[in-house]
């Protein structure tokens, strides 16, 4: 394992912790061991480790109670809950305080393993993501920018050659004769700033509205070019006059835009990830109810998984885990979204589909999986449960209904729709 984090580990039971102490070490830089969720919440103030492991049922303070006063501390921090529990309050509590995922006793190290890896990937592109946003900060202010200067009604009175030569002007008459206000020169692009029709304020004032390090802009250069602006605005009192430079920071937002598709992408199976479905389900939970519209859920979990890992081995585990996201990806529309919520199990936000609807698409999935031959000749089936976005639903609810309804897809002998 490269870049080893530090962990505290949080386990009451002596003979269980002991047991789990040695490969821990292993794992990790730097080895914080707590009897309980105090001593726990104590190490960590102290400590700020990369990675927490803690058990549920602990005395004076239990792992949910720990981990809900970290999370307080802060949000982002990763925490791995192990349990000999598998019951679905105890999952609810889990996504609401978004744990990074649980571990069924007893610890099976080799799953202990990857977690810890998955999470470390994760802490290593956040921190890569951190250094090129400062990056493009520094860089913005040592580069040759293109610089306007404007009057107190906004109208172009200066800019320098660069500017100039960009927009393919000699001069700011002929700039003004071309393109007659300076945000002409935009183009339309969602993941950028662009000015709306408004008469009662100007594109520098909605710029201004804006986070200064949202304030990028898109425009095209005279050879076709897209490129991509980091602008900065600066009024000078004495004169009324506004300042803006134009930093070219196309390079560094292709950089940050392959950094988000890592942060957003599951390693093994290339699809959306659970940190991207966490964010998506919201937003779309949200406008289904503003625009009075019906939303699908469905989770599905490959039945008997751990006999294939334990009978082929894990590498055969993977590709099937593979080759079962691609085939549904397939066979998702546009607007679905689909993803690796942990180990074998999946879910898919289905906007715009009713109940009916989406147990439609459930039952082609099903049967599509059930006729499909993966690796080594293998016949693998899924269990399905779904559930329809009801009025007072939020993540939680909707999740949990969908949740019972695939373990009775489980119980009522797997392969099956359910919800």
């Amino acid at each position: 394992m490269n870049n080893k984090p530090t962990i505290l580990y949080v386990e009451d039971e002596e003979d269980i912790r002991v047991n789990v102490i040695r490969p821990l070490g292993y794992f990790s830089r730097e080895l914080f061991v707590a009897c309980d969720g105090r001593e726990g919440l104590e190490l960590y103030e102290q400590h700020r480790p990369d990675i927490v492991i803690t058990d549920i049922k602990m005395p004076n303070m239990d792992g949910m109670e720990m981990s809900k006063a970290i999370k307080e501390i802060d949000p982002r921090q990763h925490i791995i809950i192990t349990t000999a529990h598998n019951e679905s309050s105890f999952f609810i509590d889990a996504i609401d305080l978004s744990l990074d995922g649980y571990i069924l006793k007893p610890v099976d190290f080799e799953i202990m393993e990857k977690k810890i890896d998955i999470i470390v990937e994760q802490i290593n592109i956040k921190k890569e993501l951190e250094r090129q946003i400062v990056l493009t900060n520094e860089v913005s202010q040592l580069q040759d920018n293109c610089m306007i200067v404007l009057d107190i009604d906004d109208r172009l009175i200066f800019s320098n050659e660069k500017f100039l030569k960009f927009s393919d002007s000699k001069d700011i008459d002929e700039f003004i004769e071309k393109y007659t206000c300076i945000s002409r020169l935009f183009v339309e692009d969602d993941n950028y700033f662009y000015p709306k029709e408004l008469e009662s304020k100007s594109w520098i004032e909605q710029l201004q509205e804006i986070d200064s390090s949202s304030r990028t802009v898109s425009m095209t250069s005279v050879q076709g070019d897209k490129k991509i602006f980091l602008t900065s605005v600066q009024h000078i009192e004495d004169t009324s006059h506004t300042i803006i430079t134009f930093t070219e920071v196309t390079t560094m937002e292709a950089e940050k835009k392959e950094f988000r598709q890592k942060a957003y992408t599951d390693e093994l199976t290339q699809i959306r990830n659970r940190t991207y479905f966490e964010e998506k389900f919201s937003t779309e939970i949200d406008r289904c109810k503003i625009q009075n519209n019906s939303l699908g859920f469905m989770m599905l979990d490959i039945d008997k998984f751990k006999d294939v890992n334990d009978t082929y081995g894990h590498q055969i585990g993977d590709d099937i885990l593979v080759e079962i996201a691609q085939l549904i990806e397939s066979k998702t529309r546009k607007s679905d979204i689909f993803s690796r919520w942990g180990g074998e199990e999946f879910v898919m936000i289905l906007p715009d589909t009713t109940l009916k609807d989406t147990r439609a698409v459930a039952q082609n999935l099903r049967g599509f999986i059930e006729s499909h031959t993966f690796v080594n000749d293998l016949k693998i089936t899924c269990s399905f449960g779904i559930a329809e976005l009801e009025k007072d639903d939020r993540q939680k609810s909707i999740m949990k209904r969908a949740d019972d309804a695939l373990f009775r897809a489980k119980e009522a002998g797997r392969n099956r729709v359910e919800g």
